[in-house]
């Protein structure tokens, strides 16, 4: 995976910092705070990644804890992610061998399901296997436990989630969190949310009932929506996705735009009926579970989600419940709708946070149809309160429209390269590469049948002159020949990639995308 500039960077940090912290006594604390659609759970495995290539790698074990289920996603991600490298090993708790987490073993858990004061993990057993003892074998090898709280926000302040931190007392913790609650830690990582921006990973923001007049007044927003039927909403949301759709086969893409509507948790029967009137609508418009239009993913009721996250899936309305709003990945989903009985009327990040993700993040810009750039949130509750660094940095109420007497104008656009690009090769020279390679048939002019590869060297050899290169050889020496290692392979191949960067200044990036195309061409 080619990374962003941003992601490098936090990389970087993390690694370097881990180690200083990990090199000091007690126990220390990293917050890592990066915005939702950054690319969280990435940045983490090239993190362990790198460390595991380091020395320190030998005294560390690692525990990953999230809530709701995703320990479960992010183990099938980091599982993924080093399928190739075998850099680390991620495994549940009924995976453990030795009742110890060995070196690079990534020890996977479900937070809520340990913070329970019965749990199996938890309590003493006839075969002495529990977490207790897990961390006690473990620090016998003598290793550090370095324990990540993926999304910390949700559920690691309670009082059984700091006595479980407590119990397993680890050397580090790295707490990772679009919006974290620690105050005061050791180290804080922020990644910025237009660093994040300006790569396009993400969208520009996210409008609220676009088209309709908003308020603002006392920190709560009223809006015009707010006396408006269910069905009302849904039209206008419908509308909102008809554009979309059009800015998409301008820019022939084959991308679905898809509308997520969040039902209300269950409380009485009227949010029972709330689901029924929905589906009632949502039919009239002749979206339906039977022609694949419609996905449901509610308690018992789970249809036509597979592969629903696919950029060309043919549904366009999934109606889903708060369950899945945690750590659920659809780029193509561009507009949410709730409803006036839903109960919570605070906006969070976790919200809006499964509609802000660019659906082709590699692009590295945005599209040219302006729609495309923008989230859309429709809803008819009458007060709506927004989390100040939340309005701030994704959400917007006020939006302009040109008026129809201005047409487009072109000004002369003077600018300067970053110095950075005239020694750097772009991400797309990988894929440049392969293509020249295919077209060139480069596979058949190499010879895949050396059994070693020898490398000579003179002994005994001087000169007198240093013009005169080609001097004698003194006494008895003469050429030696020698089978090469896999490190002196390593070496000269290195070697060769920035010989042949000379019109480049070798950096390591570009060094490193030269090697990259060339494994995986072979």
């Amino acid at each position: 995976m080619i990374l962003k500039d941003y992601q490098e960077t936090a990389i970087s940090e993390l690694v370097v910092k881990t180690k200083e912290q990990i090199a000091k006594n007690g126990q220390r604390t990293i917050i890592f705070r990066a915005p939702t659609g950054s690319g969280k759970t990435i940045m983490m495995a090239e993190f362990l990644k790198r460390i595991s290539d380091d020395k320190i790698s030998s005294e560390l074990s690692y525990i990953w804890t999230a809530p709701q289920k995703l320990h479960e996603q992010s183990k099938e991600k980091l599982d993924k992610y080093f399928e190739e490298t075998k850099a680390m090993s991620c495994i549940y708790f009924e995976d453990v061998e030795d009742k110890k987490i060995n070196e690079k073993e990534v020890l996977f858990f479900n937070w809520e399901s340990i913070v329970k004061k019965d749990n199996i993990f938890i309590r003493d057993n006839e075969q002495d296997f529990n977490l207790s003892r897990v961390i006690a074998n473990t620090r016998d090898d003598n290793r550090k436990i370095v324990l990540i709280i993926d999304e910390s926000h949700y559920s690691a302040r309670g009082e059984q989630a700091l006595k479980l931190r407590q119990d397993i007392n680890a050397d580090l913790t790295i707490e990772v969190s679009a919006t974290p609650e620690l105050q005061n830690p050791d180290v804080y990582i922020n990644v910025d949310i237009e660093e994040v921006k300006n790569e396009a990973m993400i969208k520009k923001a996210i409008i609220l009932n676009d088209g309709f007049k908003n308020l603002l007044e006392g920190g709560k927003i009223k809006t015009e929506l707010g006396e408006s039927s269910e069905e009302f909403v849904i039209n206008a949301a419908l509308k909102k996705r008809g554009e979309i759709l059009k800015g998409f086969k301008k820019e022939n893409k084959k991308i679905n735009p898809l509308i997520l509507i969040q039902l209300p948790n269950r409380r009485t029967e009227a949010e029972d009926r709330i689901k029924e009137n929905v589906i009632s609508v949502l039919k009239k418009k002749n979206i339906s579970t039977d022609n694949f239009k419609l996905a449901i993913h509610l308690s018992g009721t789970k249809e036509n989600i597979e592969d629903i996250a696919l950029n060309d899936n043919e549904t366009e309305v999934l109606i889903f419940k708060q369950a899945l709003a945690l750590g659920w990945d659809c780029p193509r989903a561009h507009i949410i709708v709730l409803f006036r009985e839903w109960h919570d009327p605070v906006f969070s990040l976790q919200t809006v946070g499964r509609i802000m993700r660019m659906p082709e993040p590699d692009n590295n810009k945005y599209y040219k149809e302006e729609v495309l750039n923008y989230s859309y949130v429709y809803t008819n509750l009458s007060d709506i309160d927004i989390i100040d660094d939340i309005a701030k940095d994704y959400i917007t109420i006020y939006t302009s429209i040109i008026r129809e007497e201005y047409k487009p104008i072109d000004l002369l656009s003077n600018h300067q390269l970053r110095q950075r690009e005239k020694t750097r090769l772009a991400p797309k020279f990988i894929t440049k590469f392969l293509q020249l390679a295919d077209k060139n048939k480069l596979s058949e002019k190499i010879d895949k049948n050396s059994k070693k590869i020898n490398q000579t060297t003179l002994t005994d050899w001087y000169t007198e002159n240093i013009n005169k290169i080609h001097a004698g050889i003194a006494g008895d020496g003469g050429i030696v020949t020698y089978a090469m290692t896999s490190t002196d392979l390593q070496r000269y191949f290195d070697f060769f990639v920035r010989n042949n960067l000379h019109k480049f200044y070798p950096e390591d990036r570009t060094v490193g995308r030269v090697k990259e195309a060339t494994y995986k061409f072979f």
